[in-house]
C-alpha cells in the first residue's frame, strides 16, 4: 500500500511541478521549439575535439509533406532526403585546416515506424540528424558552412544555438547567409 501511496505521490507531484517548470522557460527558447514549417533547428556544441551539430526540421520542409507516404514518388522522396541525411559532407562544410571526420551520425526518419506526434489540431513529424565530428586542430575550426539550404529549399530559416569557447550564441541561417561563426 505505502508503494502505491508513494507512485501516486510522484504523479502528482510531476504533474504539479511540470506546469511551473512550462511557465519558467524563456519565451525564446518555447520560440525555438516550435515547429514552423520554412524553419529549422540546428544545435552545434563545440568542446574538447569533437563538434557536435543536431539538425532538426519538419518534414515539410525536408520531403514537401508531413502524412504517411501514399504513393512511390513520395516513398522515393523519403527515401532520397535520408540518403541525403546520411551524408554529412553534403550539410556541413567544415575548414580543411581543421581536419575534421565524421565519427558517428544518426538520423531520424518521422516515417519509420510510421509513429505520429500530434500537437494540438495536426499532426506534425520532424526528421532529425546528430552528426559528431573528431577534429585534429580546433583552432582552425572558426565556422560551419551549412549546404541544407541547397538541399533541402523549401527550408527558408535556420535557427541555430551555438556553444563553443567563444561563448554561447544564436543565429538565423537564410540561403544568402549560411554560415555560422564559433
Amino acid at each position: 500500500m505505502a508503494n502505491i501511496q508513494l507512485a501516486i505521490f510522484s504523479i502528482i507531484l510531476t504533474l504539479l511541478i511540470s506546469p511551473v517548470q512550462l511557465l519558467a522557460v524563456e519565451p525564446d527558447h518555447e520560440h525555438h521549439g516550435a515547429h514552423v514549417h520554412g524553419e529549422a533547428q540546428l544545435l552545434i556544441a563545440v568542446e574538447g575535439n569533437t563538434l557536435e551539430i543536431e539538425f532538426i526540421s519538419p518534414a515539410m520542409n525536408i520531403v514537401g509533406f508531413e502524412y504517411l507516404p501514399r504513393n512511390n514518388t513520395q516513398l522515393e522522396a523519403v527515401k532520397s532526403a535520408i540518403e541525403i541525411l546520411n551524408q554529412p559532407g553534403q550539410l556541413f562544410s567544415l575548414p580543411s585546416g581543421a581536419e575534421c571526420h565524421t565519427s558517428t551520425f544518426s538520423v531520424e526518419s518521422p516515417f519509420s515506424g510510421h509513429e505520429k506526434h500530434a500537437h494540438g489540431e495536426a499532426d506534425h513529424r520532424d526528421f532529425a540528424a546528430h552528426y559528431h565530428f573528431l577534429c585534429t586542430d580546433m583552432s582552425r575550426l572558426k565556422r560551419v558552412e551549412v549546404g541544407i539550404f541547397k538541399q533541402f529549399p523549401a527550408t527558408d530559416v535556420i535557427e541555430v544555438q551555438s556553444i563553443s569557447q567563444r561563448g554561447q550564441r544564436m543565429t538565423e541561417l537564410t540561403p544568402e547567409h549560411n554560415s555560422v561563426e564559433l
